[in-house]
């Protein structure tokens, strides 16, 4: 590869895995409806960009490999054979292909052979002799547009002043113009546009029958395109001998939409922001506190205008590290659609919530997790047609992914109709594996029961398989989720199909907590745990089998532990808060438990400073955190501080 080249190689591969989603997409909705027209369009479009890019960048067999996947998509695209299972596995396969090519080839190695694979692409797309046709264009409902049959339009095309591809981006317009009618002609000429002999503004002269909104729509959703402009076209305007004019077409300035327009930044660079701003919070409540102390008005006031400003550039910063979960779920599709070939089930897969946002670093984590749900659903969750038939189901199982907010944390939720979890063989092999005790069952909700199976190497399955049921897989996503601060829940309905929910929060750098307090000792309590606090003379207390707990207002009852015993600095006796004391209902996944403190200080933005690998084993606390008045607070982690003391 040329150095010139080479400077675009990053832009290349970050759009080409783009396009190379966008195919993917495309193959699986025309797999689910074959008739329809647009993800054929997706998917020609997709590869006939990549052809191009590819050749752009010099990468040879790559843009040999799309060429055929695009000759074979336009032989669907003008009905010349259908997009059956079989086609569409062979557009996969060349998908996979593709993406290690690239990878291949961007590396400077040339191990990824692709002929055979190439070969049949192209036996697959001479089975019609689409060479032998003319090219048809279609118009939106599929039908033929003819050459004398549509408007003649000038199509006016602006590209973004940061673009440096600028040919390909031409390129790439004029094809997906040709798609939709017929060229006839373009200012300035093909060879100038070739040579980028042009500023950011070229014109494209075209017969067609589409409507002016969907050339429009079209045109623009091509990257580093700013502006397109359609008007019709005077007959005379199109001879049969091209005719040019040495007289500059006078340009119409067209508005910069900055607001889309886009800058790459290294997730290290985002991590730096992040860790300044959050020294920037603990030097802004120091500053706070110091100006409670010295009651200086005009302090007071230039603080206070410094603290909104501070909490904007948070927000922002904060901000450019929110990723859609869309983009860790649109993998998913293509991993379900296959294993359900694999283990010959019938699947509808179902997605939503796909623009809830989570922070990059916790987004990158979460993926594993969610394969192994996915995964275990298949293979544990959905049964064979014949068998849902026999139980009254649908033929067709449904297997849900979700994403959704709830305060500042994101529920992920992997649900499925398919047979559900036999709580009683759980039991059973908890009890042989000495996990449990026979006379606990009664304390034991049907969820604890199914949280056993995140026990390490815990499994039900009689036969291992290559998908699942091997002792591995729910360990690994309760210890990664943890990890991140979140909890795992599980609910089942033999028979009727299961709900796994993952809870995680938005983000591990900076979170709103609660401080409370032992004696001199300050702790914060993540606030998207706390549910509720209320003083000691406002609930009712009582002891169930010799432990004090809280009765809620529902009548429900909570489990009273006292912070100061908890954490050791007292011993554990069990005892009823005193006179005085605070009590804080913490929620963890589905357990509410009460914390009886000796003091509050209030709700506080903390900064999370992870603790030293010396401490990664002592369960109850999640990180520190420095205070305004220079004082470390431990962070307490509500999913096993309670287990940090005695067990009730």
């Amino acid at each position: 590869m040329s150095d010139d080249m080479s400077a675009y190689k990053d832009v290349f591969l970050s759009e080409s895995a783009e396009y190379v989603q966008a195919i993917t997409e495309g193959l699986l909705a025309l797999e689910s409806n074959p008739r329809d027209l647009e993800p054929v369009e997706v998917v020609f479009r997709g590869a006939h960009s990549l052809k191009g890019m590819s050749a752009t960048m010099g990468y040879t067999r790559t843009a040999e490999l799309t060429h055929t996947m695009e000759s074979l998509m336009d032989t669907v695209r003008k009905r010349m054979q259908s997009a059956d299972s079989s086609l569409i596995d062979l557009m996969l396969r060349a998908v996979d292909a593709v993406k290690e090519l690239i990878d291949d080839e961007s590396s400077g190695r040339s191990v990824v052979d692709v002929t055979e694979l190439v070969t049949a692409i192209a036996a697959r797309t001479s089975v019609t002799s689409p060479e032998d046709t003319d090219p048809v264009a279609l118009d939106a409902a599929g039908s033929p547009v003819s050459a004398e049959d549509g408007a003649l339009l000038r199509v006016r095309i602006t590209l973004a002043q940061t673009c440096v591809l600028k040919a390909v981006r031409a390129y790439m317009a004029i094809k997906r113009l040709g798609h939709m009618g017929r060229i006839v002609d373009t200012e300035p000429t093909a060879r100038q546009i070739e040579d980028e002999a042009f500023d950011h503004t070229f014109s494209v002269i075209i017969r067609t029958r589409e409507a002016e909104a969907s050339i429009v729509s079209a045109v623009a959703a091509i990257s580093e395109v700013e502006a397109v402009e359609v008007s019709a076209e005077e007959e005379s305007a199109a001879p049969a001998v091209e005719v040019r004019s040495t007289e500059e077409r006078p340009r119409k300035s067209v508005p910069k939409l900055a607001e889309t327009q886009t800058v790459r930044v290294s997730i290290g660079h985002l991590d730096s922001m992040v860790n300044l701003v959050g020294e920037l919070v603990i030097i802004r409540s120091r500053l706070d506190r110091i100006a409670r102390d010295l009651g200086n008005a005009e302090l007071t006031e230039a603080l206070s205008a410094f603290e909104q400003i501070s909490a904007e550039l948070q927000h922002e910063v904060m901000q450019t590290r929110m990723v859609p979960v869309g983009n860790i779920f649109n993998r998913f599709p293509r991993m379900v659609r296959d294993l359900a070939r694999d283990l010959e089930r019938s699947v509808a897969f179902e997605m939503g919530g796909l623009d809830i946002e989570l922070d990059r670093t916790v987004l990158d984590e979460i993926g594993d997790p969610i394969v192994h749900l996915l995964r275990n659903a298949m293979d544990h969750g959905i049964e064979p047609e014949a068998d849902r038939i026999a139980a009254g189901k649908p033929p067709k199982g449904t297997i849900r992914l979700e994403a959704g907010r709830d305060r500042d944390l994101v529920r992920i939720v992997v649900a499925d109709d398919g047979r559900g979890m036999d709580v009683e063989r759980i039991w059973r092999k908890a009890l042989d594996r000495g996990l449990v005790q026979s006379s606990e069952r009664d304390s034991h909700s049907a969820s604890d029961i199914c949280m056993l199976t995140c026990e390490p190497g815990f499994s039900t399955a009689e036969v291992t398989t290559a998908i699942s049921g091997r002792g591995v897989g729910m360990d690994v996503v309760k210890g990664k989720i943890e990890y991140l601060g979140g909890t795992v829940t599980i609910h089942s309905e033999l028979g009727h199909g299961s709900r796994m929910v993952l809870t995680l929060p938005l983000t591990l750098a900076i979170i709103q907590s609660l401080l409370v307090g032992v004696g001199e000792q300050v702790f914060a309590v993540p606030l998207s745990a706390v549910t509720e606090v209320v003083s000691r003379d406002e609930v009712k207390l009582k002891t169930v089998d010799g432990a004090p707990v809280v009765v809620l207002r529902d009548g429900s009852v909570a489990p009273l532990f006292r912070l100061d015993e908890v954490i050791g600095s007292a011993e554990r006796r069990l005892r009823m808060p005193e006179a005085g004391d605070h009590i804080v209902l913490v929620e963890s996944g589905e357990q509410v438990r009460a914390l009886a403190v000796q003091h509050l200080h209030g709700r506080h933005e903390v900064v999370i400073k992870p603790l030293s690998p010396l401490f990664k084993e002592l369960r109850g606390l999640s990180g520190a955190t420095v205070l305004g008045d220079g004082r470390v607070a431990l962070i307490l982690d509500p999913r096993t501080l309670f287990g940090m003391g005695a067990t009730r």
